[in-house]
């Protein structure tokens, strides 16, 4: 099952590297999630069975999307592998590490912040920086196919990627059905526009999961950081549903406002599902070729910075509302491909003011929130 078309030619984080991109927008919560998940991440790599015959490495960066974050959690993979291999006394394989994302994806500001290659780790570039160990390539393309040939990967890496669906739900469109979800643009409330969300996300990790049955070696590893719930409600997203909501209700605003349509609202959903560990563990065992080596969710209740806990309890309405514009910052970086796309740039501006301004004001919700879900970390073995 491949991603669908529009999704495929429309969906990008915002490009480049100026103040409005994802690369400069995505260190408040993509790049603290690898540091908290940096030593799972580690052992993950440090417990495999390596063999001799492993000359080379072969690493994929799955929805690597662009800027510094990439090259966090790969630089991480390689140097964790070679201190194993030298702790063995194994031959270190030469790393080959392929970037994946949609083919609208900025690879280009990806790989101009790469930096120099060579095979000796030990040298440093004029910067006094260490050079890649590796060698890079960008694969465009959707995850739920397939994106390399039979058994050539040992290690896949995904971070806040998997959580996009390949589509919004088509029940969720049918005007006057139990699944349409009039007046909302995210999954939430309805029991049954939950379901229909969930029956999207069986297809599409059932497809990722087969895919990479095929690509990887047998031994070779999956490590995924992804939102995900407590709850087994799939209308209940948990931590996740705080955003989404609050740009929900800012696009409401601006129909109130007649700045936009409602019926271009109505027809509008963003293609996210955070799964419970049991969904996983559903689909895992349904596939049948992984064993799970790790499954469990990290709340974010339990994760936050000093910045967004100062931010939550204090009681500076200013500071409250720089955070807010900041997450407006943050989620427009993601999401304003999509939306413009739907409805055009002009609401931009307005539609993330607004959100800023609700996050601001209802800052302190996000910890009960929090409670409900967070980081799905999951560690998979090809059997």
């Amino acid at each position: 099952m491949g991603i669908d078309m529009k999704m495929e030619k429309e969906f990008h984080m915002s490009a480049g590297l100026g103040e409005s991109s994802y690369a400069q927008n995505s260190t408040l919560l993509q790049k603290n999630v690898l540091q908290i998940v940096q030593p799972m991440l580690e052992e993950a790599i440090l417990s495999m069975k390596l063999t001799v015959e492993w000359k080379n490495f072969c690493i994929a960066d799955l929805g690597c999307s662009s800027g510094p974050n990439a090259l966090f959690a790969v630089e991480n993979i390689t140097k964790t592998l070679k201190a194993k291999c030298v702790s063995a006394g194994i031959t270190v394989p030469q790393c080959q590490v392929f970037f994946n994302d949609l083919p609208a994806s900025d690879f280009n500001s990806l790989f101009k912040i790469l930096p120099p290659f060579s095979l000796n780790t030990n040298l440093q570039n004029e910067e006094g920086a260490a050079d890649t160990s590796y060698f890079a390539a960008g694969v465009p393309g959707s995850f739920y196919g397939r994106l390399f040939p039979d058994q050539t990967l040992h290690f896949v890496h995904s971070s806040y990627s998997l959580h996009w669906l390949s589509q919004v739900p088509a029940e969720i469109l049918e005007k006057n059905s139990v699944t349409w979800n009039k007046g909302k643009i995210f999954c939430e409330g309805s029991r049954a526009v939950g379901e229909a969300y969930f029956r999207q996300y069986q297809r599409d990790f059932n497809a990722f999961l087969r895919a990479r049955a095929e690509e990887l070696v047998r031994g070779g590893r999956i490590f995924l950081v992804l939102t995900g719930r407590t709850s087994r409600d799939p209308s209940d997203q948990g931590f996740i549903a705080f955003p989404w909501e609050s740009l929900g209700s800012s696009f409401n605003d601006l129909v109130s406002q007649g700045l936009i349509e409602e019926e271009k609202v109505d027809s509008f959903n963003i293609p996210l599902y955070a799964p419970c560990p049991d969904e996983v563990s559903s689909e895992v065992t349904r596939e049948g070729s992984f064993e799970i080596l790790r499954l469990e969710v990290l709340r974010k209740s339990e994760r936050f910075s000093e910045e967004e806990m100062e931010a939550m309890t204090g009681s500076s309405a200013s500071l409250k509302d720089a955070y807010g514009r900041k997450l407006a910052k943050q989620l427009r970086a993601v999401t304003e491909s999509l939306i413009k796309h739907h409805f055009g740039e002009e609401i931009m501006d307005a539609l993330f003011e607004r959100f800023g301004e609700i996050m601001g004001k209802k800052l302190s919700e996000r910890m009960e929130y929090a409670k409900r879900g967070g980081h799905l970390v999951i560690v998979l073995e090809r059997k």
